[in-house]
């Protein structure tokens, strides 16, 4: 190095001065560099525990609704098995017959009673309604145009095709035609 020169002579060199340090930055009492580090470590940590604490919770909730399906399920089998107790007592079936399959004792006189409105068509009615009106096509295009449980029945696009009768055969023969082809 050379010195420097002031006036025609040399300039002295300051031997043991020197230059005061800029202070280290500093994160949380720590250098910069260990900071990142320290940073860096965190996240990772925090990915690799991040997947197995999304599946703890989920399998949790998971357990809580078979838990509860499993209770309701529970009370389903003590349910039906308290109304299986009770259709083995001979009271109850005899109910059971009076009321959906009208058995009547012997000795006792059967009526019905029909109250106005509470009328529900019979199966001669239903299968009345259900006789098709066209061809096969046609039925299909309406099951499947109509909403699903209208009650009124569906009504034919189209009018049904008449019947054709096929004319009868001539009772002349044909004559046939002379033969040969074309020609040019």
């Amino acid at each position: 190095m050379r010195d420097a020169v002031v006036g025609g002579k040399a300039a002295p060199r300051r031997v043991g001065v020197r230059r005061p340090k800029m202070p280290e930055r500093t994160f949380f009492g720590l250098s910069t560099g260990r900071a990142v580090i320290l940073g860096v470590v965190v996240c990772a940590l925090a990915l690799t525990l991040a997947v197995p604490l999304r599946t703890y919770f989920s399998q949790r909730s998971e357990l809580e609704s078979v838990l509860a399906e499993r209770q309701a399920l529970q009370d389903d089998v003590s349910r039906l098995q308290v109304q299986k107790s009770q259709l083995d007592e001979p009271s109850r079936i005899a109910a059971d017959a009076r009321e959906r399959l009208r058995f009547v004792m012997p000795g006792e006189t059967p009526y019905q009673v029909q109250l106005p409105g509470d009328y529900s068509p019979s199966s001669e009615d239903l299968a009345v309604d259900n006789t098709p009106t066209g061809p096969w096509y046609t039925e299909l295009w309406n099951t499947a145009v109509q909403p699903q449980g209208s009650d009124e029945p569906p009504e034919p696009t189209s009018a049904p095709m008449p019947l054709v009768q096929p004319e009868p055969a001539p009772a002349v023969p044909p004559v046939p035609e002379p033969e040969g082809g074309p020609v040019g």
